[in-house]
């Protein structure tokens, strides 16, 4: 058993680049319907998706050229016997070999042409955080707040979780300082603000 290869490149839509080691060819068509083009002939085949029932009709480029000639022979000679004329060679050029190398062609500098087109990828959107819900400080929080207080040089009594004369005189100079609204109340928005600076 010798070794094969064959490796089919698909262009977009209906339109293949099928590559083996026998040569280059071209397929085009829908599943169930295929034409084939490729270093060996025209190869059509028609089936029945997903059944394993199909048809191939496979004409070779020889039985192409033959029939090609023979119509070119008799072209010829009509018109020789009309004009009275010699008989003229006949052209040995197989008109279906050049529109297949010009097809291939076609088609292999619009792929190498769709390689270069950049594809510019947008970075993901980055995700909203919702703010968190303002409310009412629990008694660690307070603790934390007061600590806080404390450490950024205001002086905001024990750390004990309750909400004092000495914290509340020591957030509102906080809040002063900073250029920030004075509130009354110890709320999350506060503590996330002092965590923050």
């Amino acid at each position: 058993m010798g070794l094969r290869f064959r490796k089919v490149f698909s262009l977009g839509g209906l339109l293949r680049l099928n590559i083996s080691k026998t040569g280059i060819g071209v397929g085009v068509g829908p599943k169930g319907f295929g034409l084939s083009i490729g270093s060996k002939g025209i190869r059509s085949s028609v089936g029945i998706p997903g059944s394993g029932l199909s048809y191939q009709d496979t004409t070779s480029w020889k039985k192409l050229n033959e029939s090609t000639d023979a119509t070119a022979e008799q072209i010829d000679s009509s018109t020789s016997v009309e004009n009275n004329v010699g008989t003229h060679p006949t052209s040995t050029v197989n008109p279906w070999k050049i529109a297949f190398g010009l097809l291939v062609g076609a088609i292999f500098i619009w792929y190498l042409t769709s390689l270069n087109q950049k594809t510019v990828i947008q970075p993901p959107a980055s995700p909203t955080v919702a703010p968190a819900p303002n409310r009412a400080l629990t008694s660690p929080e307070i603790s934390e707040v007061q600590t806080l207080l404390n450490q950024k040089g205001y002086k905001a009594g024990s750390a004990d979780g309750v909400v004092g004369p000495k914290t509340r005189l020591a957030t509102k100079a906080y809040l002063k300082e900073k250029g920030l609204q004075p509130s009354s109340d110890l709320d999350l928005n506060f503590l996330i603000k002092l965590r923050a600076q």
